[in-house]
């Protein structure tokens, strides 16, 4: 009489059969959860990206006013309102004509000629890139305030 030859399942033992079962039941389980958690997350990230950006704004604004009040006033007046030595900035027609970009590579680099020296440690300043960004950060949130001075790269100073 001949013998059938064996299959796979006759070299399994039994036990090993219900432990890959049941790692294939976690499996399946593990997916279902993370198939239900991307939407819900992908549901929420807007917001939470939008108030993690707004708490940094607020720090940004923080930290920058009182960097301001440290390095910058001396020169350009309390809250930027405008100083004897140089430009007012608290003022419209120089925060809506000059980008942050500009503001920045004005911070970092200084400008040459004038009283005005490079502030950031790229070339040779005190103040690393994101205590540049800092202070546009502050000098942006003055803008919904500010008076119009045509006549602010002389250092008029600005009312209130």
């Amino acid at each position: 009489m001949a013998t059938k030859p064996a299959g796979p399942k006759e070299f399994e033992p039994e036990w090993l059969q219900l432990s890959l079962e049941r790692h294939l039941i976690w499996g399946l389980v593990f997916m279902i959860l993370l198939i239900v958690a991307f939407p819900i997350y992908y549901l929420r990230e807007p917001s939470l990206r939008s108030d993690a950006k707004a708490q940094q704004q607020v720090a940004y604004t923080a930290s920058g006013g009182v960097r301001f009040s440290q390095n910058c006033s001396s020169c350009h007046g309390e809250g930027a309102a405008g100083g004897s030595t140089a430009p007012t900035l608290k003022s419209s027609q120089f925060l809506k004509n000059t980008s942050d970009r500009q503001m920045e590579l004005l911070i970092s680099g200084g400008v040459p000629g004038t009283s005005m020296t490079a502030w950031s440690q790229e070339f040779g300043g005190s103040l690393t890139s994101e205590q540049v960004v800092e202070l546009v950060t502050f000098l942006r949130s003055l803008e919904p305030d500010v008076p119009s001075i045509p006549d602010w790269r002389n250092g008029k100073k600005a009312a209130g």
